[in-house]
């Protein structure tokens, strides 16, 4: 039987950029500069381009950018305070091509919105099909047919075939160029197609092989390349990840981290690749993921844009709905202050120390909450290692409150006469000493729990923040502030009886 080649996609045109927006001559010309004088040179040219905007020297403008490389042309328009899409509007559609993959999110959000349909269309001719996609999803879908009308069909159709895929799934992050290649086929043959697919698409690319049943075995290009051509294809070969087109991203991005590959497989409903995913595409799903992490850990949801160039109404609806839930959730701790009024009322001194003894339980949970956040975020904690968890942070919370308890019994004992009045020091150095130690003791043991049990059922872990954690620990907390203080009350009470 002969041998054959299967294209599985031939998409990219030919005219598509150098590989990631870099001019061949940038890393040679970046590296003989010391970087004091590239900030320099940079600096130079952001003064000198902000100047031209408020001339309103297009042309010229056009004139110094268009001598720059893309590194440089992105780094200013980032720099800018204003100007980002007229700046960006002047470029050459293949230079804005090579521009737009190196952009900032604030800027990509402050300068795509507002630029024509046919100036998108224009330079997403230029991109990879791939990129091209990333750039729509930008967009309002409403835009999206009227921008890919005034594009060429073969470079339209890639791009609506992506389209179909959500953009935070396997199938939006996968690029559409692999060579899916039968098992028995000779390592010259395979060779030489890379070579040529390489040469007409300006591109490296990954080649799938498949030797049998629904492993996916994967050939490095470099180990392609230097490999004897009478090596048999499957030695060289490794398995990689394989995806269903609707896998989540960060499942996505979680996987391929713990498994340490550079490529892995997207698949169909029917198990057929249609398309693969490479380890540089996964950078920006990264900084996405760990920019909502930190908003959810602040207790907000995530800003699409920066914050100077978020406008006031959607900053204030990203803050007030947690807040809200945060402030309703804090009113719970008047009711429970109510339930201890004759506590309060008979030793006054009690409620002195409240913010001492329940902040510590907060503090202690949003520690606990951020540290099995980031474990589970690095793939180092799941859901299912509960019991190692709590075991760790029991132990961990007690030595804790043991610690701060021996403080705050310090602290309270030399409390001034004056204020204790008829309470004896002692007992109240108990009182505080116990009461931190057991909040503490709490809040970290609830810290622990809620990012695994919120991933359980299926909820961002990042939405058991700090201030969740601190609020849930501030009412909890009272209630065994002033259940040992009474425990201690009654038995002076008893003994004195």
């Amino acid at each position: 039987m002969q041998s054959t080649v299967i294209f599985s996609v031939h998409s990219p045109s030919c005219e598509t950029k150098s590989l990631k927006g870099f001019p061949s001559s940038f890393h040679v010309e970046r590296g003989s500069m010391s970087s004091l004088h590239f900030r320099r040179m940079n600096e130079e040219l952001l003064r000198k381009v902000d100047g031209l905007l408020e001339t309103k020297s297009d042309q010229e403008l056009r004139r110094v950018l268009v001598h720059e490389d893309a590194r440089a042309i992105a780094d200013i328009i980032d720099d800018l305070e204003h100007g980002k899409r007229k700046t960006f509007a002047i470029l050459p559609p293949e230079v804005q091509a090579d521009v737009i993959v190196l952009l900032s999110e604030a800027s990509l959000h402050s300068a795509i919105p507002r630029l024509s349909d046919f100036t998108i269309a224009r330079f997403l001719h230029f991109l990879d099909e791939d990129e091209a996609t990333d750039v729509l999803q930008r967009l309002p879908a409403k835009r999206h047919p009227h921008i890919l009308e005034k594009m060429r069909e073969d470079r339209r159709k890639p791009i609506e075939k992506l389209l179909l895929y959500g953009p935070e799934t396997a199938g939006g992050l996968m690029d559409l160029n692999f060579l899916e290649v039968d098992s028995q086929t000779k390592l010259p043959v395979i060779l030489n197609a890379a070579r040529e697919y390489a040469r007409t698409h300006h591109k490296q690319i990954p080649v799938a092989l498949l030797p049998s049943g629904k492993e996916i075995l994967w050939i490095p290009v470099r180990a392609l390349m230097s490999a004897n051509n009478d090596a048999a294809p499957a030695q060289m070969a490794r398995p990689i990840p394989v995806f269903h087109h609707a896998t989540d991203q960060e499942a996505v991005l979680d996987t391929m981290h713990r498994e340490a590959v550079d490529v892995a497989c997207v698949v169909d409903d029917q198990q057929k690749i249609v398309g693969v995913i490479h380890l540089n595409d996964l950078l920006r799903v990264a900084e996405a993921e760990a920019s909502e992490d930190v908003y959810r850990l602040g207790g907000m949801d995530p800003l699409s844009a920066s914050y100077l160039e978020s406008n006031f109404a959607t900053i204030w609806r990203k803050r007030v709905v947690w807040l809200s839930v945060l402030f309703v959730a804090e009113l719970f701790t008047f009711t429970a202050l109510a339930q201890f009024e004759s506590s309060i009322a008979a030793v006054t001194v009690l409620a002195l120390f409240i913010p001492l003894t329940i902040s510590t339980g907060g503090n202690s949970g949003s520690q606990a909450a951020t540290l099995i956040t980031r474990a589970m975020a690095l793939g180092d904690v799941a859901p299912r290692d509960w019991l190692r968890v709590i075991r760790r942070e029991l132990l961990m919370g007690l030595a804790l409150g043991l610690t701060l308890g021996i403080v705050a019994f310090i602290r309270a004992s030399l409390t001034p006469q004056g204020v204790l009045g008829n309470v004896d020091r002692w007992m109240l150095g108990l009182i505080i000493a116990q009461s931190v130690a057991v909040i503490c003791l709490w809040g970290t043991v609830v810290g622990a729990m809620l990012p695994l049990l919120f991933k359980r059922f299926g909820v961002d872990p990042g939405y058991a923040s700090s201030p969740f954690v601190a609020t849930f620990v501030d009412v909890t907390g009272i209630v065994i502030y002033f259940s040992i203080a009474n425990a201690f009350i009654g038995l002076v009470d008893n003994f004195a009886g």
